[in-house]
């Protein structure tokens, strides 16, 4: 429960909060101060358009991440709203109308917002709000071409409280989405704090159990097998293309058995093989490896957050909004990250010797 507490002669008052008088308030505010939102990976916003048409609707505020050129919708709404329950539905659209844009379309369609705000295009706006010459134009334009091109948009939808069924909401489409897609919710609550308006956003993480939502699972029927002579020899039937990659993965895998820090079960679908390196007493992995045209690693963060909870916090610096719940990683799975992800398996190993001693 995030809240204001007053510390008076008889202890701790919490303070009430103050309800936006008008959807536009909170709107504004949101407008002038992206950077309150808590969103992960803590991506710098730039704003770029207010009230943007896209297709049939108006999207209520349009940001770019300057680290990504990833496209943001957001949209805001007010408990007193009606149609605060189909707020996930118009952001969703807005998204798909962006969906396959080229990036000189994508600039068209803001310049006249940009240009409200002194700049001549997205670009130029995002190297301008920056400001630390961070920021290089021709980077920044090929990186958004690739986000529009590939559908890779994050949603946000900013509240002033959040109903336990529109969390659950929040809870099922961030489960069921791919990599592609991020969709946070934000509550902003407002208090009164010496005649000054304090806000307090809070980013809502529903509670979720762990579910196989990998982008392509394994059939029902499918049984993990003991070893890893089953995924070793699918390498051979793959694409040439991707068999060092998968080679590599197998290799790092075997390193950990070796290590005596996982032990390898396969489970062999339809034209898919999938190598879990299991911690030692367990039946589940901190990662799971996937030859499944191609070479993937989805991570496990519920298994992370409880058996490597430290090297978790480097992962997670390493590779923002990366580790989550059987996603694919798509940042380069180099010698960097494959020595960060064996230290979660030593991490893991140590915190049982160390219960069992």
């Amino acid at each position: 429960m995030v809240g204001i507490w007053h510390e008076t002669e008889s202890g701790l008052t919490a303070l009430r909060a103050e309800p936006f008088e008008r959807e536009q308030v909170l709107h504004d505010s949101i407008e002038r101060g992206a950077a309150m939102l808590p969103l992960p990976g803590q991506p710098t916003l730039v704003m770029l358009g207010r009230e943007v048409q896209l297709g049939n609707g108006y999207a209520d505020l349009i940001a770019v991440e300057a680290e990504t050129g990833r496209p943001v919708v957001i949209e805001v709404k007010l408990a007193s709203n009606t149609d605060r329950r189909q707020v996930f539905t118009q952001t969703l659209g807005y998204a798909s109308y962006l969906f396959g844009l080229s990036a000189d379309a994508f600039d068209q369609l803001l310049r006249p917002h940009v240009a409200k705000r002194g700049h001549p295009s997205i670009a130029e706006a995002v190297v301008a709000e920056v400001g630390d010459g961070s920021v290089d134009v021709e980077s920044l334009h090929a990186k958004m071409a690739q986000a529009l091109e590939e559908g890779r948009f994050r949603c946000v939808v900013v509240l002033d409280a959040a109903p336990a069924d529109l969390i659950e909401l929040t809870g099922y489409l961030q489960a069921v989405t791919n990599d592609r897609l991020d969709i946070d919710v934000v509550t902003v609550t407002a208090y009164s704090v010496g005649g000054t308006r304090v806000l307090v956003p809070q980013l809502i993480e529903p509670e979720r159990t762990p579910v196989p939502s990998a982008p392509i699972p394994v059939p029902r029927d499918a049984r993990p097998a003991p070893g890893s002579q089953a995924f070793a020899d699918s390498i051979g039937q793959t694409d040439p293309a991707h068999r060092e990659p998968l080679r590599r993965l197998l290799d790092w895998a075997l390193r950990l058995e070796a290590e005596d820090l996982a032990v390898l079960y396969t489970t062999i679908g339809k034209g898919r093989w999938v190598l879990n390196p299991r911690l030692p007493g367990q039946s589940r992995g901190l990662v799971t490896i996937w030859n499944d045209g191609g070479a993937y690693l989805s991570p496990q963060r519920s298994v992370f957050e409880a058996e490597a909870p430290e090297t978790l916090a480097r992962l997670d610096e390493h590779l923002p909004n990366e580790i989550r719940q059987n996603n694919y990683i798509t940042s380069p799975l180099d010698q960097e990250v494959l020595a960060l992800l064996t230290n979660a398996y030593k991490e893991a190993r140590a915190r049982h010797d160390g219960a069992g001693s």
